[in-house]
């Protein structure tokens, strides 16, 4: 499988920053040159087309492998345009063999008076260690890009993994929700539960309610770009939040040997946070989906498998005797009259198990 890495470069000098920028420039001058001459049949393209463009030759031949792929999917799209347009902020972009990632330092070929190769410090982040991990275990590298983002620079780097398969039997239903951001159930494939996990969910209620409280605030006085700044604070924040919670859930599983992951479908996130506006409604779901999508990734990484079930009734029916009553959940306690009486997520987490097993027996 292919993962890509964002990896947040230290913030650079003026200097250096100035040569970035300027080699963004010629790089949307280098795409516009290569798309205009793709559009009059010229396909056989190299560095040497482009000798007026200050950029290193391993970047304008990247640059012609991109654009090209562009192209096709243009053409085939039968746009009204005349030809691709292309924004401003580019990426710099680079095969496997242009840069070199050694230790806590990026190495890249830019362009000043002549082409130069500059050295970048890489801000330390579990990210980076990941990344460092698979290089180190022989994984091989793939493309890569440089690029500009709100006043930061990013080094996105392509890596393929090994696929990998495990031999455990043992399942995990995960049920993700607002109080308790993660509950885990561990179960043997008979269904008898071995073990649980809770990941509160505490600190992100207070980060979430101070962002809430700044957006509140700043809407009244239609301060839009603050508002923006504190939403993508907030996404940085759980983004972060979310790479801990996925990462401290795989090792409970390899730990307890389980071999499937089992959570609900997306449709159940959306309703467990209609109760919210709109604004935080939106924010919640998408850091409940990428909560799921850094599990996925980081599970198949494991060789585990990850399933999806139908959430229906997950929450109201009794992990014990299966009768549904949706008055039996009250806030965090699930009560059935059959004597269950246990935390309404955990209850969640094991009927995401059932289910599964339900339906591998069915």
């Amino acid at each position: 499988m292919q993962l890509t890495y964002i990896l947040e470069l230290l913030k650079p000098t003026k200097r250096k920053e100035n040569i970035f920028l300027n080699n963004i420039v010629e790089v949307v001058k280098n795409r516009q040159a290569i798309a205009a001459k793709l559009k009059t049949g010229e396909i056989n393209l190299s560095s040497a087309d482009f000798k007026e463009l200050n950029l290193p030759s391993a970047v304008k031949n990247q640059n012609i492998r991109e654009v090209k792929a562009l192209y096709k999917q243009f053409l085939k799209s039968n746009s009204k345009k005349e030809n691709i347009e292309f924004k401003e902020n580019q990426p710099i972009c680079y095969n496997n063999q242009n840069y070199k990632i050694d230790h806590h330092i990026i190495s890249i070929p830019l362009y000043t008076s002549k082409c130069k190769r500059f050295a970048f410090p890489v801000k330390q982040t579990e990210r980076f260690e990941e990344l460092r991990q698979h290089i180190d275990s022989g994984c091989k590298l793939g493309k890569a890009s440089l690029f500009y983002k709100r006043g930061k620079w990013y080094f996105a780097v392509t890596i393929k993994i090994a696929d990998k398969k495990t031999t455990n039997s043992n399942l995990m239903g995960i049920d993700i929700g607002l109080r308790q951001l993660a509950v885990a159930s561990v179960k043997t494939p008979q269904g008898k539960e071995i073990n649980r996990q809770f990941y509160n969910g505490k600190q992100a209620g207070f980060i979430r309610k101070k962002y809430r409280m700044l957006r509140k605030k700043l809407g009244q006085s239609k301060k839009n770009k603050a508002i923006k700044n504190i939403n993508d604070k907030e996404q940085r924040w759980m983004t972060d939040l979310n790479h801990k919670i996925s990462r401290q859930l795989i090792n409970f599983a390899v730990q307890k040997q389980v071999g499937s992951i089992i959570m609900e479908n997306l449709e159940n996130i959306r309703n467990t946070a209609k109760s919210l506006n709109r604004a935080d409604r939106n924010i919640h779901s998408w850091t409940f989906y990428q909560l799921q999508q850094f599990i996925e990734y980081k599970a198949e990484l494991a060789g585990m498998k990850v399933e999806y079930i139908n959430p229906k009734y997950t929450s109201q029916s009794c992990s014990r005797c299966a009768k549904v009553k949706k008055s039996n959940r009250k806030a965090n306690l699930y009560s059935c009259e059959c004597g269950n009486h246990i935390h309404s997520d955990l209850n969640a987490s094991r009927n995401i198990a059932n289910k599964y097993l339900e339906q591998q027996s069915a």
